[in-house]
């Protein structure tokens, strides 16, 4: 029994000793196959700089003098816009393909908001997706002119868009003091009384809330909800001397804005603090389908910051949220490059005195709107009068014609089909802007 033992362990031994030989054997003597790994390649885009592809929100800002606003210009790319300077900086430094020039839409390129002519901004937001490489930021600003430089790239949600998910926007608003001076009595060594800086505040006071700012853009029609716009606040900073000129600065913050609402809201406060126009123009403003307002140069007209507090508060645990550590930046450029640009052109090129000038040649009374309004509404009615009566001899004709057909048809007793009569045209009523909430009026503190 023992030696039965004993022979089965000498033979497993034996067993196991074999095949750790025949093992060391086939690695050593027999041929192995080597598989070499895939080598991964990006063929289409493979020009462009090592790194993943990713959704951002770009920060920059730019010294909008010189250039004809932020949107590119696709129909002629000899003027000079900020979007492309900017596009052509982020396909030389290859974080986007070349073709991106042509149609922004293959980077789901979305700016947070549309600068007009000569407006600058230290806080200009844009989603977009591109390549993120270790140094994206000073990579795309190598390529950029010293009057636009990028602050900040943040990683974003899929589905962020730098326009939609802005619940706010705050602008600047700098000119010379003097500006509020009654009539033409303004100069270089003009001051700002207590007495005009409370009347200045207590008009801000009055645009706070939802309002039709039809009259205050193009395009717009009185009843219309897209041209509702709802402002969280309006106040300014204590004037300040810059070379013996007293300055101030407004600030506006809303919800979005639309074509020169910002200027032309500052046109009518001067308007009104320098006794150009009185209570009843502002009324009539928001009240009349068609009114006169001055539009204020866009010089002074600064994008100071694009909010994303709701997005924030949802998505911030993923990437975040859209918060730049850029605020110091942003200071720095607002200080050595937008501001001593408005200085200059309101010292060098007078653009501020020179609009003063235009102020005495608009309408304060309403009554010119008033006749410009019942002149559009009568061409309106001539020219449906005319298209009704070409209809109505239209529909005659075509029923001596049916009637000469039929007289010469032969009639068949058999059918009595006729063709189902066509449906009245429905009612299309006016769609809201998707891009802005319904606003509520919410109860604001008064002035103190």
């Amino acid at each position: 029994m023992w030696i039965q033992g004993r022979n089965l362990q000498i033979c497993t031994h034996i067993r196991t000793t074999f095949n750790n030989i025949t093992k060391i054997w086939t690695r050593i003597v027999l041929p192995t196959k080597v598989v070499e790994p895939k080598e991964v390649t990006d063929t289409k885009h493979a020009d462009l700089v090592c790194g993943p592809k990713r959704k951002v929100a770009l920060l920059f800002a730019y010294l909008g003098a010189g250039y004809h606003g932020l949107a590119l210009n696709r129909g002629n790319r000899d003027i000079k816009t900020i979007e492309g300077a900017l596009f052509e900086a982020l396909i030389k430094a290859k974080v986007v393909p070349e073709n991106c020039l042509e149609d922004p839409k293959k980077m789901c390129y979305k700016s947070a908001s549309r600068t007009d002519k000569g407006v600058s901004t230290c806080g200009q937001v844009a989603s977009l997706k591109l390549r993120i490489a270790d140094n994206v930021v000073d990579l795309i600003n190598s390529h950029l002119p010293a009057n636009i430089v990028i602050l900040g790239v943040k990683r974003t949600t899929q589905g962020f868009n730098a326009q939609k998910h802005a619940i706010g926007r705050t602008y600047s608003y700098t000119l010379p003091t003097y500006a509020f001076a009654d009539g033409k009595n303004g100069a270089e060594d003009y001051r700002i009384t207590p007495e005009k800086l409370k009347y200045i505040s207590s008009i801000m006071y009055r645009f706070k809330g939802t309002h039709s700012y039809h009259n205050f853009t193009s395009g717009k029609k009185m009843g219309e909800t897209s041209a509702k716009r709802y402002i969280t606040d309006f106040y300014y900073e204590e004037p300040f001397l810059v070379e013996e000129t007293q300055y101030m600065t407004c600030f506006i913050k809303g919800q979005s804005f639309m074509l020169h609402q910002i200027r032309k809201m500052m046109g009518l406060l001067i308007a009104m603090v320098s006794n150009h126009a009185g209570e009843d123009h502002y009324v009539r403003a928001f009240s009349e389908p068609l009114e006169d307002i001055p539009k204020a140069p866009g010089t002074g007209l600064v994008l100071q910051q694009i909010h994303y507090d709701a997005y924030n508060k949802k998505f911030g645990s993923l990437h975040g949220g859209i918060e730049f550590d850029a605020q110091q930046q942003q200071r720095e450029f607002l200080k050595s490059k937008i501001m001593p640009s408005i200085y200059r052109e309101n010292k060098e090129n007078d653009s501020m005195r020179l609009w003063l000038e235009t102020l005495e040649n608009h309408d304060y009374t309403g009554e010119k709107a008033r006749l410009q309004w019942q002149e559009i509404n009568a061409a309106k009615q001539s020219s449906s009068a005319i298209s009704s009566e070409d209809v109505s001899k239209t529909e005659t004709s075509n029923q001596n014609v049916e009637t000469v057909i039929e007289a010469e048809k032969p009639v068949d007793t058999n059918v009595h089909s006729q063709e189902p009569p066509i449906p009245p045209e429905k009612n299309l009523l006016p769609i809201e802007d998707p891009l802005e909430p319904s606003a509520k009026k919410t109860k604001t503190e008064a002035v103190s």
